[in-house]
C-alpha cells in the first residue's frame, strides 16, 4: 500500500479502519485482501468490471448460498504443496482435499448462475471419484476395500482372526466364570479380596489366568493366553503391518493423482479467494449504504451526500447527527476556506477516503458519486511522529509538504490542511499562495484547507466555502455559554463561491458561545474594527 499512500495517508483518511471492517469468511479470501492492490490511471475498465461484480452480488438473493458455502471452505495450501512436493497425505488430509471438492462443486453450480467469465470454477469429478470409491457421497474420508483386493483380503482374514480369539477368549471366560462361581468384567479381570485367601489361592493355581495387579487389600486375575490364541494374535499383528503398508501404498497412489491435479486445484483457489473477497465488499457495501462510483478519465472528484464512515460511527455512539457534505473539485487546485471547527479537516480526510475506496474497488459511502483515479493519494493534516523526531510543527509541515510535490508530476491527489500554519502570518500565507500557484498546473487535484485571506482567489483555483455559523442574535450568544452547542449552529456544507477576498471570520463568535468574558470579547472586537 505504501506506493499508493504512506501509513500516514491510509491512518490520517481512517481507510485503515474501513479496510478492516471489510471481511472475508475464507483464509483464502483473506489472502486476496491483504494482497489487494489499488486500481490506478488507466485500469478503468478493470475497476468497472470488479465493480459490476460487486453490484451483482449485493442484488442476486444467491449471495446468501455462496456465503454458506464459504463457511465450510477450509486451507488446503499446505495439503496441496506437500502433494506436489510427493509426500504422501494422511487420512485427514485426504478428507480436507475431498471436502475442498465438494464445497467447489457446491459452489460453481452457484457461480455459473452468475455468467462471469474470471469467476469459473473446474469441478474435479475424476478425482472426487478417486476419493470415494464406495460412491457414498459423505463429507468423510476412509481407506475403502473398493481400493484394492489385496486390501479387502487383508481386512477379512483381520475379521476372521479377531473373531477367532474372542471367540476362544469367551470359551476360557465362560469356563472360569462357572468353574470358580465368578465374574470377570469386559476386560476379562476378576478382582478378589485378600481377605479370601481361599478363592484367592484357587484362582492362583488356574492355568488361564494370570495375576495382573494387587494392592494391600485385593488381588486382580486376568485370562491368560493360550497358545492357540497367541498363535492367532500374532497373525493378526502380522494383518495389521500388511494392512497398514496396503493403506499406505494407496493413499501414495491417491496424493499422486492429487499432485497432477495442482494447477487446477489453484486455480481454483484464486476463484473462491476473489469470490469471497467481492463478496465482502458487497456485504460492506450494503452494510454502510455505500453506492458504485461512475469512474472518469477526467480529472474530477464529485460527491453527494459523502460521509466519513468512521467518523459517522464515532456520532452514531454518542447519540449525535452526521451532517453529509456535497463537493465537486473540477480544479487542479481547489482551496477550503470557511468557518473555524466548520469541518475543513473532516471533509479533506473524507476526500481521500472517497478517493482510496474507489481505488480499491469499493462502493462509496455516498447518494452518487463520479470521480477518476490517481497514482498516488496524500494528505498533510500534521505529523506527531516528526514533531517528535524534534522538528517544529513548521518543519513537520514542510516535511510532508515536499513528500507531497515529489509526487505531483504524477496524476495524484494532495491533501493539505493548514499550510504554513505553524509560522507567521505573512510568511504562511506567501508559502501557501506560491504552492497553489504551483500545483494549479500540474496534472492532479490538490485540495488545501487555510484560514489565509485571498489564496484562492484566482480564476484558475476553485474556493469551496464551509457554510458556517447560522447563529441567533448577537444578544444571544452570551447565553449559550456551552462550545458543545456549536455543532447545532453549524451548517458543513461546501458552497462554492468566486474569488472571495476574505473569509468567514467566526472565532470570536466561538469564543462567546465557549463563554470567554464579555469584555475580552468587546476588547477583540475592537482590534478587528481598527
Amino acid at each position: 500500500m505504501t506506493e499508493f499512500m504512506t501509513e500516514s495517508t491510509v491512518k490520517n483518511i481512517n481507510f485503515d479502519y474501513i479496510f478492516n471492517e471489510v471481511k472475508p469468511i475464507t483464509e483464502y479470501g483473506i489472502k486476496k485482501k491483504q494482497e489487494a492492490k489499488p486500481f490506478k490511471r488507466g485500469q478503468e475498465a478493470d475497476l468497472r468490471n470488479a465493480f459490476n461484480k460487486i453490484r451483482a452480488f449485493i442484488e442476486s438473493s444467491k449471495r446468501r448460498d455462496i456465503i454458506d458455502v464459504l463457511k465450510h471452505v477450509k486451507n488446503i495450501y499446505e495439503t496441496i504443496d506437500r502433494a506436489k512436493k510427493n509426500q504422501v497425505l494422511d487420512e485427514v488430509e485426504l478428507f480436507e482435499v475431498k471436502n475442498f471438492l465438494i464445497q467447489t462443486e457446491r459452489l460453481e453450480k452457484v457461480l455459473k448462475t452468475f455468467r462471469m467469465d474470471d469467476l469459473k470454477l473446474t469441478p474435479m469429478p475424476q478425482l472426487y471419484e478417486l476419493l470415494d470409491p464406495a460412491h457414498e457421497k459423505l463429507n468423510t474420508f476412509y481407506i475403502y476395500d473398493e481400493y484394492s483386493e489385496k486390501l479387502k483380503d487383508i481386512r477379512l482374514k483381520k475379521k476372521q482372526a479377531e473373531k477367532n480369539i474372542a471367540v476362544l477368549k469367551k470359551a476360557i471366560k465362560e469356563t472360569i466364570e462357572k468353574k470358580y462361581d465368578v465374574k470377570l468384567n469386559l476386560k476379562d479381570e476378576v478382582t478378589v479380596s485378600k481377605s479370601n485367601k481361599e478363592k484367592a489361592e484357587e484362582l492362583s493355581k488356574e492355568g488361564n489366568l494370570r495375576v495382573s495387579g494387587e494392592n494391600y487389600l485385593n488381588v486382580i486375575f486376568k485370562i491368560k493366553n493360550n497358545e492357540e490364541i497367541d498363535g492367532l494374535e500374532q497373525e493378526l499383528e502380522h494383518l495389521r503391518n500388511e494392512e497398514e503398508e496396503e493403506e499406505f501404498l494407496i493413499r501414495q497412489r491417491i496424493s499422486e493423482k492429487i499432485k497432477e491435479y495442482h494447477a487446477t486445484i489453484t486455480d481454483n483457489i484464486n476463484v473462491i479467494g476473489e469470490t469471497d473477497y467481492l463478496i465482502a465488499r458487497a456485504n460492506y457495501a450494503q452494510k454502510t449504504n455505500s453506492v458504485e462510483p461512475e469512474i472518469t478519465q477526467d480529472l474530477e472528484i464529485t460527491v453527494k451526500s459523502g460521509r466519513n464512515l468512521k467518523l459517522e460511527k464515532s456520532l452514531k455512539e454518542k447519540h449525535k447527527t452526521y451532517v453529509p457534505v456535497d463537493l465537486s473539485l473540477r480544479k487542479n487546485a481547489v482551496c477550503i476556506t470557511g468557518a473555524n471547527m466548520g469541518g475543513k479537516t473532516v471533509s479533506l480526510r473524507m476526500i481521500g477516503q472517497i478517493a482510496a475506496l474507489a481505488a480499491y474497488g469499493m462502493f462509496i459511502p455516498c447518494e452518487y458519486a463520479r470521480l477518476c483515479l490517481f497514482e498516488h493519494i496524500f494528505i498533510s493534516v500534521g505529523d506527531d511522529q516528526s514533531i517528535e523526531k524534534g522538528l517544529s510543527t513548521f518543519g513537520a509541515e514542510i516535511v510532508n509538504l515536499k513528500e507531497a510535490l515529489d509526487y505531483s508530476e504524477k496524476r495524484c491527489l494532495i491533501l493539505i490542511d493548514e499550510l504554513a500554519g505553524g509560522t507567521n502570518p505573512k510568511e504562511g500565507y506567501a508559502i501557501t499562495k506560491a504552492v497553489v500557484n504551483y500545483l494549479k498546473n500540474k496534472n492532479c487535484i490538490t485540495v488545501l484547507t487555510t484560514h489565509y485571506d485571498n489564496v484562492a482567489n484566482d480564476e484558475d483555483v476553485q474556493n469551496l466555502q464551509v457554510a458556517g455559523l447560522v447563529l441567533p442574535g448577537e444578544a444571544d450568544l452570551f447565553k449559550i455559554n456551552n462550545i458543545d452547542q456549536i455543532a447545532e449552529y453549524m451548517d458543513y456544507r461546501l458552497i462554492e463561491v468566486k474569488y472571495q477576498k476574505d473569509i468567514p471570520k467566526d472565532a470570536i463568535k466561538i469564543a462567546k458561545m465557549a463563554g470567554i468574558y464579555e469584555e475580552i470579547i468587546i476588547d477583540a472586537e475592537r482590534y478587528i474594527n481598527d
